[in-house]
């Protein structure tokens, strides 16, 4: 991306000295090689390992990633080690994971499951679930930045992650009761925690966004929202409704024809087009506010994400992930039918209806396991888009900033593993 001289937003740091040493920003994005060797490679060797490769899988592929971004056109250095993931999930499983299980497993033997003392325990297990789930956010965004590194200096997160947590909790429960309308400020007030508690070296950044002109965007997804289900459910009870009353003065019972079936079908396909457009849109708005409202030092950020490239970019890696399952089913397949006897052309002339029946139960298995295959591919994708569809205004003292004096995070992301509350 390239640097403009646009004046910072309302509420941006003071303008730079050009006196001061301070470096202008730029990213760029170095798309990585041999991804779609590295995902056959994690793959297979999930599946050899039963799912215990999953973190040195996830480690290697962040490596990769990070240094296809480019501050001033160099790399950002990736840290972290899958043990560490390993270790942080191990220890997620045996401190909170076990004992839930282990709680209620013994409660539902005791006291069966409709006892009031069953139903408050599992009811307490969510509360405490819901709350560390917003302390495996933090945790995890600390840990990835305090395994990041630009020119030997390391990211780092301050702040509590129990007060994170606490403010996702209510915040969620008031979305909940506003019917959304809730949400643009949680948002903003989340991104704010993170942002205003995040450094590089010694030098901290800023949040300076408002929920307010969020709430436009919000509402014409809201409203697109609440349209589309109303226009789908009416589509779905007149076809019923109209169907049902000619099946009667005929006298027999009533069977959706496939006339029926489309019009459902195409005002579900309609309903779920108004919402994901709404959607992206709104995205897109709330991604490129946030960061016009981010700065660190004399600089900030700008986001020029839109609706469009959003949704294109969601497609295509949906296609992509799919694609690649595909793959799975047919290498399955090649792999397979040599061991049972059956050759690809004698399979028209044989009686498959036991063979389609176990198809049936173990191919959409295999379909979703092999969902992640090509998910390097997506995430770089996903990663690029961002970067390259943000820039920075302004300067920083890069050669002055020193290293953090925190302390480093010993084991990583153990909750967001736990919770698979990760994207990367």
């Amino acid at each position: 991306m390239s640097i403009t001289d646009t004046p910072p937003a309302t509420g941006s740091p003071p303008p730079f000295d050009p006196m001061s040493g301070h470096e202008p920003l730029e990213l760029s994005w170095r798309h990585p090689k041999r991804l779609f060797t590295l995902s056959w490679t994690n793959f297979l060797l999930r599946l050899i390992t039963l799912g215990i490769y999953h973190f040195w899988a996830k480690t290697e592929v962040r490596k990769r990633l990070w240094s296809a971004i480019r501050l001033n056109d160099e790399p950002l250095t990736y840290t972290g080690r899958g043990l560490e993931l390993f270790l942080g999930f191990v220890i997620v499983v045996l401190i909170v994971l076990l004992p839930a299980t282990l709680i209620v497993t013994g409660l539902l033997f005791a006291f069966g499951p409709n006892s009031p003392i069953y139903n408050v325990a599992v009811f307490a297990l969510y509360v405490v679930f819901a709350f560390l789930f917003g302390m495996a956010i933090y945790r995890a965004t600390r840990y990835r930045l305090a395994r990041t590194r630009w020119r030997g200096i390391r990211g780092a997160l301050a702040g509590n992650p129990m007060a994170y947590a606490w403010t996702y909790f209510w915040t969620m429960l008031l979305v909940a009761i506003t019917a959304g309308w809730f949400a643009p400020w949680r948002s903003t007030k989340l991104q704010g925690i993170i942002i205003d508690n995040m450094r590089f070296g010694d030098r901290p950044f800023k949040f300076t966004a408002t929920s307010g002109p969020l709430y436009g965007p919000f509402a014409l997804l809201w409203f697109g929202g609440v349209i589309g289900y109303i226009g789908l459910i009416s589509a779905i009870g007149f076809t019923v409704s109209f169907g049902a009353a000619h099946a009667k003065q005929a006298g027999i019972p009533y069977v959706p024809s496939a006339t029926d079936i489309g019009i459902m079908v195409g005002a579900g396909v309609l309903a779920l087009i108004v919402f994901a457009v709404t959607g992206a849109w709104y995205q897109a708005r709330m991604t490129n506010h946030f960061a016009n409202h981010t700065h660190f030092e004399s600089a900030t950020f700008r986001g020029n994400q839109t609706a469009g490239g959003l949704m294109w970019l969601s497609l295509t890696n949906l296609l992509i992930l799919f694609g690649g399952a595909l793959m799975v089913l047919v290498l399955v397949a090649l792999v397979l039918l040599p061991f049972v006897g059956l050759d690809v052309q004698e399979l028209a002339q044989v009686n498959t209806t036991a063979g389609l029946q176990a198809a049936a139960i173990a191919l959409p298995l295999t379909l979703v396991l092999s969902l992640g295959l090509l998910m390097p591919i997506v995430q770089a994708r996903s990663l690029r888009y961002m970067v390259q569809h943000l820039s920075v205004v302004g300067t920083a003292p890069l050669a002055h900033i020193m290293q953090s004096s925190g302390p480093d995070v010993k084991f990583g992301e153990g909750l967001a593993e736990a919770f698979d509350v990760d994207a990367l």
